[in-house]
């Protein structure tokens, strides 16, 4: 009969993502936090240190941050972003807690731990011409070029993130309003307009979808793919194939949500209303998206105002 310990990590973030899903947290996000887990339990096997929750140790922790921090990429041998090593500190910390609060373990180890420290990465905005280059090189009339089209219209005309653009069903888009039905962080929906050229650009596309192999199997799904509905992934590979081919170098979605950011208000949209377009509650995002070109911003705002010309 096969034994196993309630107690031992790999049983452990079972039950937390149990507790995850009954929480309604979105799949992609249990997803993370699992394979973030899984990482520091092969870094204790690996270094012949205990398994089970109730003997981690602060000390055990700092180390597993520790490696991650001079842990060298593997593609350019430098070593990896801070941010690589805070996004494993977060998933720890939530999954840790949650064995304090189920009385797994006596006191939480991160109680006296610090975040990793990580200088401002500012993501750069790219360039209108940029954009248009990588529309460019999607123009035809075949499946792909149509597909693409429109994906890459509809991520600078909503802002929205991968998941939520690759989660799309058909039936979550609106051509009468000219609206998309996102679900975005926390499972939260919202809708995001579209303009015209996205709307021609989608339509165009669901046209040549309907006469996708793929489309009787995969009724609900928006963007098809060979093998059905695309995936977050399968999306990122068309950008990065798309980019390359245009000559624009390496491009990935979340910077078309900070032109879309940036482009909102450098064209006098307000505030409140990028918030509620991107699905944001806190105001801190509105300093981050779209930061590495708030200066050029600030100017032109100045340029406007002409001060100086009113005295």
């Amino acid at each position: 009969m096969e034994t196993f310990n309630l107690d031992d990590l790999r049983e452990l973030k079972d039950d937390f993502a149990t507790e995850l899903r009954r929480r309604n947290r979105s799949k992609v996000t249990i997803d993370g936090y699992l394979v973030r887990i899984d990482y520091f339990i092969d870094f204790l096997v690996e270094n012949d240190l205990p398994t089970t929750g109730p003997e981690i140790t602060r000390d055990h922790l700092g180390a597993f941050i520790e490696s991650l921090l001079t842990r060298p990429n593997k593609r350019t041998g430098r070593p990896l972003a801070p941010e690589y090593a805070r996004s494993h500190y977060r998933a720890l910390q939530q999954f840790f807690k949650y064995l304090a609060a189920e009385d797994i373990i006596e006191a939480d180890p991160f109680d006296r731990m610090a975040l990793p420290d990580a200088p401002e990465q500012l993501v750069e905005v790219p360039p209108d011409d940029a954009l248009r280059q990588l529309l460019a090189e999607c123009a035809g009339a075949d499946f792909n070029a149509l597909r693409d089209t429109a994906i890459i219209r509809l991520f600078a005309d909503t802002g929205c993130r991968a998941g939520e653009i690759a989660g799309l069903d058909v039936d979550h888009l609106d051509f009468a309003e000219n609206t998309a039905l996102v679900l975005g962080k926390g499972r939260r929906p919202r809708t995001a307009p579209f303009g015209d050229k996205t709307r021609v650009s989608l339509r165009k596309y669901l046209r040549a979808r309907a006469k996708h192999p793929k489309a009787k199997k995969e009724e609900t799904a928006l963007w098809l793919g060979v093998q059905g509905r695309m995936t977050d992934h399968g999306i990122r590979q068309m950008l990065e194939r798309r980019a390359a081919a245009a000559g624009i170098g390496h491009i990935h979605p979340h910077q078309f949500r900070h032109w879309f950011a940036h482009t909102w208000l450098a064209n006098g949209g307000q505030e409140q209303d990028l918030m509620m377009l991107a699905g944001w509650r806190s105001r801190q995002m509105l300093d981050r998206y779209g930061k590495s070109v708030a200066d050029e911003r600030a100017k032109a705002a100045h340029r406007r105002a002409r001060l100086g010309d009113k005295l």
